[in-house]
């Protein structure tokens, strides 16, 4: 199939509908499918990238495309389908199972023989059918059932064969009965599932068929388990293999069982940048024909892009891109009334800097700056060397962006009127004084440093310039919709102290800057500093035509040279989209602020690299700590650390590999889990206040109930059931010395399709995995353990995890109520289930806000005792 034959069979014959809405015939939406298609339908291998809108109407399009691509990819007709089948094998034909007994010529003709087993009296049957006319409805049955007839069947009633031979103008006959080859797709599982159930191709005469019509699909977890979207009546292998994780993706690609992965797709925003070097070496991998990454436009992204990937295609949604090629909306509807907001937010947004007088000018600012960079550079090799940077750093940030008064903070922070986790400044600035006197060479630098914090300290108790600017700003636009974005979640509150106003009932609202929700619409979004963070960036964003900027003298400088390197990019991009060369002259404007080129890449350069220091220096410091800890220990059992992180009070932790992280949060007052890798700075992190202690709250608080009887006889029995199926299998392994990829082996000989990682996952000390969600799954462990209780009951078995797994997601519910009550100072009922929880929330729980999180280069080896828990500066220092 050409690029042609794609783009005329999606343009021409048929319409694209999410829902009720007609999406397909906007005339960006149309530039889009015409790129992808040339990507989907070239020779060789190609890797590509779109920078969209963030409308949810190009994830649909590049869904289809590969749907519909994936039958030039197809290695299997279905006279080789046919050919393929053994005597008796089981096949699928209109939603009955039958046995497979060859093909027999009948009067001149081939027929197809097809039997089922015998039903009562009556004895086994036989279906002749002719070859031409029905080899396309054949399918293999790749299912367990050895049942020949429709029970246990999902109907289905498609017009997957009609649909294909439509659109590709081929004999319904020579459509494929089964693809044979898979896309990876790495999106949001939610968002893929609403997808499927929404997205129809309406064709021809009004006829209809919905994305799972066409082909199977699956979703992978980092475990390895598969979960099917909708129907596969066949038990076919997914066509379509969904996961969150590029790691995972990865997997997929490599995996050697199967059909042949022969594109990936790439539709989650964060993937590009946060999994680099694991994208980067799928882009390498030429057998895959394609790599698309489809994402919304970022400035940072698309430099990246132009830097790592320069001889890939490129389609961007550029102000310039959209002015020329967006047109009028053609169909009106909720989806393309968002895709012309955000587009007419694009080619109309403007960025305005609100100056604000009083704050440190540019001079102040960049002795500071140049001061805390000699002092990384220097010899002085003490631990307090790091942690007056990083103190120094943090009191230039709250003074640069405060917009309230610090004696607002001060007296906030010692009635525990805000997170008890925040710092008085005060205190920091004393313990500031204490690291400069024994400072050794850097003694001077230090003082000075110090000096200028406090006086802008002591300049801005009363008020500060931003908080006069912010309570004008919001009286001059009263009635609109507007969203103060700050770098603290701490900051809200204290805004909301010193405005006397609840940003929850009212038009205005304060998010921080990895809180931002680009989806919402506003009428203006002012960011209080020159800051920036994964879900949002000033200079595009797309959530209101207006955006402004509140900035000091310094920060002034700071932003125009993002703003200078912005342009630059955005110029890049047009470049590559047209094809021609890269014009690197700007508008002198641009230039303003320093004194050359060089004196300003100078600054840039020192600010980025220190930056980038006090970024890593929490984890330097806890990995430093982590390996003495093992030297001194050598005989302690270890757990497998990825990630490691920093609260906002100094507190350090390794987060092992499979842990789950009890995630409390404040805006809707929920509790969740959350897996390590989706965590974000600004988290609110639950954790039992031992320190011996490494179970997550929920393990502690079930437990606890289990204990005292709480949970019910049933429950008890669900619990032993659900540890016991793994302690069955611990014993196997043990018992036959297997490696977890040797258990995985095991269970793929049984029929299982899980990988090493899903095991691995299962039986290490922290799991906190309760059960398999698949009963084949269980039934498979029995079968390769031979365990009396299993092989019994498998189902049994699987059906107490699944009430187990429930109990635990009603815990993480009265946990949220026990930490609003608690804040609200509502006190449960007495001897209810609720006052056990709210009673161990309040004694044995703390709350912690992620102030950073980091990937480690590998993974490590820590000892289990220090692992998922806050570890405080005094253990890091010893």
């Amino acid at each position: 199939m050409t690029d042609d034959s794609l783009t005329n069979a999606i343009f021409n014959k048929c319409d694209i509908y999410y829902g009720d809405a007609l999406i397909s015939k906007e005339s960006i939406i149309e530039h889009y499918m015409k790129f992808f298609c040339n990507v989907i339908g070239g020779e060789g291998h190609s890797v590509s990238f779109a920078l969209h809108t963030g409308s949810v109407c190009f994830d649909i399009i590049a869904v289809v495309a590969v749907v519909l691509g994936c039958l030039s990819y197809n290695l299997s007709t279905n006279d080789d389908i046919i050919a393929a089948l053994r005597q008796d094998d089981m096949v699928m034909y209109k939603n009955q199972r039958y046995r497979w007994k060859g093909i027999e010529p009948l009067n001149g003709s081939q027929y197809i023989v097809l039997e089922q087993d015998a039903k009562g009296k009556n004895g086994k049957s036989r279906l002749l059918i002719p070859l031409d006319h029905n080899k396309q409805l054949v399918k293999p049955y790749y299912g367990s059932s050895a049942l020949t007839d429709g029970r246990g069947v999902r109907k289905v009633k498609t017009n997957r064969e009609e649909f294909l031979a439509y659109i590709f103008h081929m004999a319904i006959s020579e459509v494929p009965s089964i693809i044979d080859v898979s896309i990876v797709i790495v999106a949001n599982r939610r968002e893929f599932k609403e997808l499927c159930e929404n997205l129809r191709i309406v064709y021809g005469e009004k006829k209809q068929i919905g994305l799972l019509d066409i082909v199977p699909a699956a979703y992978y977890t980092s475990n390895g388990e598969e979960s099917q979207f909708g129907k596969n009546p066949t038990k076919a292998e997914a066509v379509l293999k969904v996961t969150e994780k590029i790691s995972v993706a990865r997997d997929l690609v490599l995996n050697r069982h199967g059909n042949k992965v022969v594109g990936l797709l790439v539709t989650k925003n964060g993937s590009l940048t946060e999994n680099g070097s694991e994208l980067a070496d799928l882009c390498r991998r030429k057998t895959l024909r394609f790599v698309h990454v489809a994402i919304p436009i970022r400035s940072d992204v698309g430099g990246y892009i132009l830097d790592m990937y320069e001889e890939a295609m490129v389609f961007a949604c550029t102000k310039d891109y959209l002015s020329k090629n967006a047109g009028e909306i053609k169909n009106n509807n909720p989806f393309t009334e968002e895709l012309n907001r955000q587009i007419t937010n694009i080619i109309n947004n403007t960025i305005s800097i609100i100056p604000v007088a009083g704050g440190w000018v540019w001079d102040e600012y960049r002795q500071i700056k140049n001061d805390l960079f000699i002092i990384k550079q220097s010899n002085w090799e003490d631990e307090r060397k790091n942690n007056f940077i990083l103190s120094a750093q943090g009191l230039l940030n709250l003074l640069t962006t405060a917009i309230f008064p610090l004696s607002f903070m001060e007296a906030a922070v010692r009635n525990e009127e805000i997170n008890t986790t925040v710092s008085s400044p005060q205190a920091r600035i004393s313990e500031l004084w204490d690291i400069a006197k024994n400072s050794g060479m850097m003694e001077k630098r230090c003082v000075a440093i110090v000096s200028a914090l406090e006086k802008k300290y002591q300049e801005f108790l009363i008020n500060t310039p931003k908080t006069l600017a912010i309570q004008k700003y919001i009286v001059d636009h009263a009635g609109q919709r507007i969203v103060i974005v700050v770098p603290k979640a701490y900051y809200a509150d204290l805004l909301s102290m010193v405005l006397h106003y609840n940003f929850n009932e009212n038009s205005i609202t304060c998010v921080t800057t990895n809180r931002f929700n680009s989806n919402r619409k506003y009428d203006t979004v002012i960011a209080v500093g020159n800051i920036n963070g994964k879900s949002f960036e000033p200079l595009q964003c797309q959530s209101a035509k207006k955006i402004e900027v509140m900035l000091y003298d310094c920060e002034v400088v700071m932003f125009n040279n993002r703003k200078k390197k912005y342009d630059k990019i955005e110029k890049k991009l047009n470049a590559k989209i047209e094809g021609i060369k890269y014009d690197s002259e700007l508008p002198k404007e641009l230039h303003d602020g320093f004194e050359s080129d060089e004196t300003e890449e100078e600054f840039v350069q020192e600010f980025s690299d220190l930056d980038q220091y006090i970024e890593n220096l929490s984890a330097f410091d806890i990995c430093r700590f982590a390996t003495s800890k093992n030297a001194s220990n050598g005989n302690a059992p270890v757990s497998e650390v990825q990630f490691v992180g920093s609260f906002v009070t100094g507190e350090q932790i390794f987060f092992s590999k499979y842990y789950s992280a009890v995630v409390f949060d404040r805006d809707v007052g929920s509790v969740a889990e959350k897996a390590v890798n989706k965590l974000l700075p600004g988290d609110l992190l639950v954790f039992i206040k031992r320190d011996d202690y490494t179970q997550n709250i929920v393990d502690f608080i079930y437990e606890k109930l289990l204990a005292t009887g709480r949970l019910g006889k049933n429950l008890v029995n669900a619990s032993e059931k659900s540890i016991y199926w793994k302690e069955v299998l611990r014993r196997f392994k043990e018992k036959g010395n297997f490696t977890y990829r040797g258990i995985a082996k095991k269970l793929r000989e049984v029929g299982s399709s899980l990988q090493e990682v899903t095991v691995r996952q299962w039986l290490v000390e922290d799991s906190h995995i309760v059960g398999p969600r698949d009963i084949k799954t269980m039934e498979h462990i029995a079968q390769i353990t031979q365990d009396l209780y299993l092989l019994d009951d498998a189902k049994g078995y699987f059906e107490a995890c699944r009430v187990v797994r429930h109990e635990r997601r009603t815990i993480l519910d009265l946990i949220a109520k026990a930490i609003n009550d608690k804040l609200s100072g509502h006190m449960p009922p007495e001897g209810s289930v609720l006052e056990i929880v709210y009673n161990n929330v309040e004694n044995l729980s703390e709350t912690l806000e992620l102030d950073s999180i980091l990937e480690l280069d590998e993974i490590t080896n820590i000892n289990i005792n220090l692992v998922n828990r806050p570890i405080t500066e005094a253990e890091v220092s010893m």
